[in-house]
């Protein structure tokens, strides 16, 4: 459990959108409608990367 809270993980699914970055899964849905994101599909697994959701709040914290 402590290791949780120090690293990052590699990928993740929708539903851990809230405890990793703390808003809305709704809102992450319009990122991924968007374009903004895209998923690596494994069967009816959906995963995302974590250093592309880190980016885009990069980018949206700069501008």
């Amino acid at each position: 459990m402590e290791n949780e809270n120090k690293f990052w993980p590699v990928t993740f699914r929708r539903k851990d959108i809230p405890r990793l970055f703390g808003f809305n899964v709704r809102s992450f849905d319009t990122l991924v409608n968007q374009g903004l994101l895209h998923p690596i599909v494994f069967g009816s697994l959906k995963l995302y990367k974590t250093s592309d959701m880190l980016a885009y709040l990069d980018k949206k914290q700069i501008k």
